[in-house]
């Protein structure tokens, strides 16, 4: 079998300007698409995260009350919470650590510590705990007048759906990309064949069989998109490091990272040969249907 790195030696398929272009065209379909298994993985990784955090941790907010003595409502409550079945750890969060998870919307200020911002205990659940929530949510409640349990999963649920449609989008972005690639590279090929239809009709006269030719067109289509996926390729993970950068270099920034996790970097890697493949498979199918056609 010819080699894919070969050239195509009767034909001559190099000297096509029909196909100048292909790896320009290869090379932004590319970039495109690992933008999109960039924000694909990185959605899935912080879903996750956000499940791995959330799951058995609970919020107890206690109201602002300037004529209320908030520190014995934190320890009344933290002092209720521990002495709960089913309740692994009560703490209380400090005030200085309460303005710091306010700064992402609010920004580093110094009039922060004068808002009416309440008073939160983190509370962590045991694993396979049967507690009921509305019933020590109703509890705290009567033991300390302004508090209440906030357990995150109208949060986390709307979170989660909000990434699942993202990835979808993602998805449906990446298989329009590679529609969109596997027709652009069926006109090239039906391109070179009609300019090469002389060339062709030659070698069928001195005994070239249609697999011969086909694996030309294949070998040399196959090359054209690996070498044009690699640049673009590269462009996308430079511009995932800066964007990244940027995110980091941000004060307070609401934007995660892009983290693409051992999955996501494999798949990028693995980005170039993918598209390498669907060209040789596409460019076999279209060559032996045209030439079972010429015959």
């Amino acid at each position: 079998m010819m080699q894919i790195i070969g050239k195509s030696a009767e034909l001559q398929l190099e000297k096509d300007v029909s196909t100048r272009y292909l790896p320009v065209v290869i090379a932004a379909m590319i970039f495109l698409a690992a933008l999109a298994i960039g924000g694909l993985f990185s959605l899935s990784n912080a879903i996750s995260d956000w499940s791995a955090t959330l799951t058995g941790n609970l919020t107890v907010e206690i109201a602002f009350d300037p004529t209320a003595d908030l520190d014995k409502k934190v320890t009344d409550a933290v002092e209720l919470l521990s002495k709960t079945p089913g309740v692994a750890a009560a703490r209380a969060i400090e005030q200085e650590e309460t303005l710091k998870l306010l700064e992402p919307f609010l920004g580093r200020n110094a009039a922060l510590g004068d808002l009416p911002i309440p008073r939160l205990i983190e509370v962590i659940i045991d694993e396979d705990s049967a507690i009921d929530l509305a019933a020590l949510n109703e509890k705290l409640g009567e033991a300390v007048a302004g508090a209440r349990l906030d357990i995150h999963r109208p949060w986390l649920d709307k979170m989660v759906l909000l990434g699942r449609s993202v990835q979808i989008l993602a998805a449906a972005i990446m298989l329009l990309i590679g529609a969109v690639t596997v027709i652009i590279v069926i006109f090239a090929v039906r391109t070179g064949l009609i300019m090469h239809a002389e060339v062709i009709q030659v070698l069928h006269l001195i005994g070239a069989r249609d697999q011969y030719i086909a694996e030309q067109f294949q070998n040399y289509f196959a090359r054209l998109s690996f070498l044009g996926a690699l640049p673009g390729l590269i462009v996308a993970i430079i511009v995932m490091f800066i964007f990244n950068f940027l995110v980091g270099s941000l004060e307070a920034s609401m934007l995660p990272p892009l983290s693409l996790g051992v999955e996501g970097i494999i798949a990028l890697l693995l980005l170039p040969l993918m598209v390498a493949l669907l060209t040789r498979f596409t460019v076999r199918r279209v060559v032996l249907g045209s030439l079972e056609r010429m015959m």
